[in-house]
């Protein structure tokens, strides 16, 4: 896989997964679910969702352990045809559980994106862990 397709759509693109990472860095549950088509799947070794309502609930079930996280994001590929657009892209997590713990995480999407509404939106994310660090665990 390479990088082609239009340039203007290959930027929309690059913004698309910058604000994901802007979002997910930030905690903001409102603009992650909008990255997403309404049918939209995320997927990894630990859960699989479709369609807002179970990825909202995927979210809020991560988040609810979590004080906050770093994530970094790059696209290693992109292909674009016409209204969809095939993406490999990397990701680097670090997270701070709520009990002083912390986990770390280095994987890989392969994801698939539709433009609707002249808009870029993930329609499948497919996340693999290629390398995990976790501490032990913090008790009370």
């Amino acid at each position: 896989m390479a990088f082609t397709g239009p340039a203007e759509d290959r930027l929309a693109i690059r913004e698309l997964y910058g604000t994901y990472a802007d979002c997910s860095w930030r905690g903001d549950r409102e603009q992650w679910i909008s990255c997403f088509t309404s049918d939209g799947c995320w997927t990894s070794h630990l859960f699989d969702a479709t369609g807002h309502e179970a990825l909202l609930q995927t979210w809020d079930s991560l988040w609810k352990d979590w004080e906050t996280v770093a994530f970094l994001g790059e696209i290693g590929a992109m292909e674009i045809e016409g209204d969809t657009a095939r993406v490999r892209s990397y990701a680097r997590e670090v997270v701070l559980m709520k009990n002083g713990s912390h986990f770390k995480l280095c994987g890989h999407y392969a994801d698939t994106l539709r433009k609707t509404g002249g808009e870029w939106k993930f329609s499948r994310r497919e996340y693999t862990q290629t390398i995990g660090e976790f501490d032990a665990l913090v008790t009370d």
